[in-house]
């Protein structure tokens, strides 16, 4: 039987419909542009780097005190229209290398900029946090920036969260299983707040958008299988990511940005090189590297060949990965990965158009894991004159990603850990030695899907009525449609057996939701020049943001029959409800610059926000920011030959984090009153006084380039502080309400060190080398909670928020020692006792869970300490590429949920049978009925070669030769190898949601290791 939920995504049909007339726009693109494309007055040539004279891909050439500008294609060819005048200045800058500026005769097409190798850009333009565009050398903060284009070129990417792990400093991704189409939580600087989410503000061409974490089905009960909004939009049509790390550069941004933000910027059209057409089709697969290393052999008792009155069970080890290969049913598949991508791109100086068009196809290594995804966008610049421009953007998906059972629901993974020799005979034989159902079985009963259709939208308008004055309007929105589904169709052969039992006769959850994000963005910029040393920019602007969500769902068990598959078919427990979320918020700022001599900046600024979900007594909030920056380098007295560039720079901001919609009112709920007449009854007591939570970040840093800027160092010192962290206390009954009440008391600190160094010792025609390393560091405090006596609160399993020590740490009792008798029981079991020594770790009955019990003692965080990642690229006869991404985190511990279950729950270990060949400490643990536990919470450190590739440029003229002006053929692999002491299946892995999830799920538990990957891929550029 095939489910419902196995049809194509919601609105195929429709998609098609719009790739259709999607492509019918790229064809009819180019020809619309060419009546433009005759004028005269342009000047055009090529950007090669200095030396080498590579071409220069993606470099952005403008003509100074206009804003006429374009981008090189992968020949470093650019062509700009509209010019008047006999002579223009054109400025050439690109990432990596220092910007060049020649004077250009209008109507020469051969013009050639040569750009020096450097490390440290310090005239490369920031948009994000600022205002307006601005210089990095006037900025008092760092502002991580990965160029995505040049990434998906070498890397095999298929998520922006791939796209950012490794890549900005700070930046910590944490994945929750290894399953096709999920996502991953997105941590920078650590974690500060307790009970809202650490993540981090996401925008798309400055449009606020839906970047939840974990989504998906409601019964994914652990959160494993969850998917992350972040994740639709193709990386194949960003341009780069601007990643700001906390308050001292995100104060603009206000309410919600303490945590950071990550702002996208996707492709525009380019008036270089004429009409551009590129094709990329990639082939490949994703697979569990070494099954039968990475799952445990299991020990169990199974009736013996020849049983007599004395002899009736052995125990044998017994390897489920090996028997199911021998038996020529793998648990795990190679899955084919595929993804289709055209695009389309160029213009004239009046009118620039980028479009695209995406197809993905990924399968996972379980039969029921798979994902597919249609994307489309389209980004129009009309520029009518030099002084006015509009940029407008629009980006759709469509997909349908099917999850497999894990953890709450068992599932391949589930039932291989737990494993059992008894479980091949008898009457269970038919389980073949799983713990509970096959794969089969489970592939048929629970199907969990997710269907998606997402548009955002975004205008910006862009004037300069003035030479000293311009604006800036932008609009947009982002609507998403989530269609969750848990369907279990009914299976009757099934239902006799007691793993399913009542689930087999079926039941169906839909969880529908519509969230839309509104947003409008003005800012207005005056420049002017006070003397001639002494320049002043002078911004305001405001922000609004209305978020609303709309959520419908409904549930029924017992389908009477096979086949049937709608909620109305069902016969039991039939349930349904409505519910909507609804916030908005209105803030303004105001900042001033002052620059000397082009060298030295001063920045103020202030932002007031009005939100609301602020109580009713709590008036709006004020965010201060003040920074400078000093280039160093260029004062007439500084000479250090070995040193090219210096830049301090420091910063001081704040930002903040909103209540939960709704926290801060006193609510009731429906009832039924006397002569069943309508009523309300007490619900939440709310707080008029509750406020935001409140960042506080000072940055100091410094930016240096070394050998003529062919190798820099990028250092940042940050010191956060948050303050008003919300927490949730119980209610006395006596006041009529019932359950708890967020208000606003702790204090937590972070800081830390940031270091990225970039190189290129190796500059020839022939030969390139670019090295790149990234280390950051995060030390975290919790001041106080807030409240006289409370020290500590529970913050998840095995997890405490305690005073003094990182939020969300291991408090658990400490073995010290422990002794075996002859029958193999642990005896004098001795726990740490908080002040250096030793106790008992019982009470005085022996009993767990008494008074006299040995303390909860600290036993590491969980949140990493250090992380970092190297990478290099070796380019070779300017054909020839070979890039790898090495990254790591260090100084976090995670619980190990496997050994849990399989040693302490079901007595599938070694341990269980022969328990004095083991160290007698652990076999106390596994002995206490699991109320000693620090065995489980393990050093999760690890380092992973993540990405290598080799790409291979034909040559130009047998690129032509098949069609095209230029073609690249690379081959790339994802999740290579791991290193690591964590005893489980994989230490990224852990719970986002659900009972174990949350801000610190730092569980793992029976969840798919992370997945390697092979990737072929052609690219065709016409």
């Amino acid at each position: 039987m095939k489910p419902a939920t196995r049809s194509e995504p919601p609105g195929a049909a429709w998609t098609l419909r719009r790739l259709a007339a999607a492509v019918a726009l790229l064809l009819a693109l180019p020809a619309a542009a060419r009546p433009a494309a005759a004028q005269t007055g342009e000047v055009g040539g090529t950007v090669v780097a200095a030396g080498s004279n590579r071409p220069l891909a993606g470099a952005q050439v403008a003509v100074q005190g206009t804003d006429r500008r374009a981008v090189t294609d992968a020949a470093g060819r650019f062509r700009i229209g509209g010019l008047s005048g006999t002579e223009v200045t054109l400025r050439a800058t690109t990432l990596g290398y220092q910007g060049a500026t020649r004077t250009a005769r209008v109507g020469d097409t051969g013009v050639r900029l040569e750009l020096n190798e450097s490390a440290i850009a310090l005239n490369a333009v920031v948009v994000t946090g600022t205002g307006v565009p601005t210089e990095r050398r006037a900025l008092g903060n760092a502002v991580g920036r990965i160029d995505a284009a040049q990434v998906t070129r070498e890397a095999p990417i298929t998520s922006v969260q791939s796209l950012l792990n490794g890549r900005a400093p700070g930046v910590v991704i944490q994945p929750g299983t290894g399953a096709v189409g999920t996502g991953a939580r997105i941590r920078i600087r650590g974690a500060s707040s307790f009970s809202l989410s650490n993540e981090p503000l996401v925008y798309v061409d400055g449009v606020r958008i839906n970047s939840t974490a974990a989504t998906g089905p409601a019964n994914q009960a652990f959160g494993s299988s969850t998917i992350s909004r972040i994740n639709d939009i193709n990386p194949e049509d960003i341009q780069s990511i601007e990643v700001l790390r906390g308050p001292a550069a995100a104060t603009l941004y206000g309410t919600e940005a303490s945590n950071g933000v990550i702002q996208i910027i996707t492709k525009k059209g380019s008036t270089g090189g004429g009409t551009q057409w590129s094709v990329n089709v990639r082939q490949g697969a994703n697979f569990l590297s070494n099954p039968e290393g990475r799952f445990w052999v299991n020990w169990g008792p199974i009736p013996a060949a020849a049983p007599t009155a004395s002899r009736t069970l052995d125990t044998v080890p017994f390897d489920i990965v090996e028997r199911e290969n021998a038996r020529g049913t793998p648990i795990f598949r190679t899955g084919h990965q595929q993804q289709y991508d055209l695009a389309v791109s160029g213009g004239t100086d009046k009118f620039r158009y980028y479009a695209s068009g995406g197809y993905e196809n990924g399968q996972g290594a379980e039969a029921s894991n798979d994902t597919r995804r249609y994307t489309t966008r389209l980004n129009l610049t009309v520029a009518p004159n030099p002084r006015l421009s509009f940029d407008a953007g629009m980006g759709y998906t469509n997909g349908l990603t099917h999850l497999s059972a894990e953890a709450g629901f068992g599932g391949r993974v589930w039932s291989t850990v737990l494993a059992s020799p008894s479980n091949t005979v008898g009457a269970l034989a038919h389980q073949r030695g799983f713990h509970s159902g096959t794969p089969e079985e489970y592939d048929a009963l629970y199907n969990f899907s997710q269907g998606i259709n997402r548009f955002i939208g975004s205008l910006q308008v862009n004037h300069r009525p003035f030479g000293w004055f311009q604006h800036r309007l932008s609009v947009g929105a982002d609507f998403t449609r989530e269609d969750n589904i848990t369907f279990l169709p009914r299976i009757d052969s099934l239902i006799s057996n007691p793993v399913f039992g009542s689930e087999a006769l079926g039941s169906k959850e839909i969880t529908n939701g519509d969230i839309r994000y509104r947003t409008i963005d003005y800012s207005g910029t005056a420049s002017f020049d006070l003397t001639p040393r002494l320049t002043s920019k002078t911004t305001f602007g405001g922000q609004y943001y209305r978020t609303k969500g709309d959520t419908v769902y409904a549930y029924g068990e017992v389908f009477p029959a096979p086949g049937l598959t709608a909620i109305d078919a069902t016969t039991s427990s039939r349930v349904n409800n409505e519910y909507s979320l609804e916030n908005a918020e209105l803030g303004f700022f105001g900042q001033e610059q002052l620059g000397w001599n082009d060298r030295l900046f001063f920045t103020f600024g202030l932002r007031t926000d009005d939100n609301s979900a602020f109580g009713t007594d709590f008036d709006r909030v004020y965010y201060p920011k003040a920074s400078a920056s000093w280039v160093v380098s260029e004062e007439p007295f500084f000479h250090l030959p070995f040193l090219n560039t210096l830049l301090l720079r420091a910063a001081y901001g704040e930002a903040g984090k909103q209540p939960p919609t709704f926290a801060a009112q006193r609510t009731f709920a429906p009832a039924i009153g006397t002569g069943d007449q309508p009523a309300v009854t007490p619900q939440f007591l709310g707080n008029a006084t509750l406020g935001p939570e409140r960042g506080k970040e000072l940055e100091l840093g410094f930016d240096a380039g070394f050998l003529d800027d062919r190798a820099g160092i990028e250092v940042t010192y940050y010191n956060k502080r948050v303050e008003g962290a919300i927490l949730e206390r119980e209610i006395a009954p006596s006041i009529g309400f019932f359950g708890t009440q967020f208000f606003n008391a702790g204090q937590v600190k972070n800081w830390g060190w940031e270091l990225s160094a970039r190189g290129r010792p190796v500059d020839r025609r022939n030969v390139g080398l670019d090295l790149n390393l990234s280390v950051a560091t995060n030390s975290n405090r919790i001041v106080t909670l807030g409240l006289p006596g409370l020290t500590s609160v529970t913050a998840g399993s095995f997890l405490e928020h305690r005073e003094g020590y990182a939020i969300g740490s291991f408090f658990e009792q400490r073995v010290l020692s422990a002794e075996l008798n002859a029958a193999g029981q642990a005896t004098n079991v001795m726990c740490d006792n908080g002040d250096g020594g030793s106790m008992l770790c019982t009470g005085a009955d022996g009993r767990y869970g008494t008074a006299d019990d040995a303390p909860n003692v600290f036993l590491g965080r969980s949140l990493p300490k250090v992380e970092g990642a190297f990478s290099s690229t070796l380019t070779l006869f300017r054909n020839w590429r070979v890039y790898g991404l090495l990254d790591f985190k260090t100084g976090m511990k995670k619980v190990d949920g496997n050994t849990r279950v399989r040693c302490t729950f079901f007595g599938r270990c070694e341990e269980n049978y022969y328990p004095a060949r083991f160290d007698p400490v652990r076999i106390a643990q596994i002995q206490s009925s699991r109320n000693l536990v620090d065995f489980l919470i393990q050093d999760a450190s690890f380092a992973k070669l993540r990405e290598v590739s080799l790409t291979y440029a034909l040559p130009e003229l047998l690129a032509r030769r098949a069609g095209a002006q230029r073609a690249s053929l690379s081959l790339a692999g994802r999740n290579l190898a791991t290193w690591t002491n964590y005893p489980g299946l994989e230490p990224e892995a852990m719970f986002l949601g659900g009972t174990r999830g949350g801000n610190f799920g730092a569980f793992e538990q029976t969840t798919l290791p992370q997945l390697t990957s092979w990737i072929v891929s052609l690219n065709l550029t016409f």
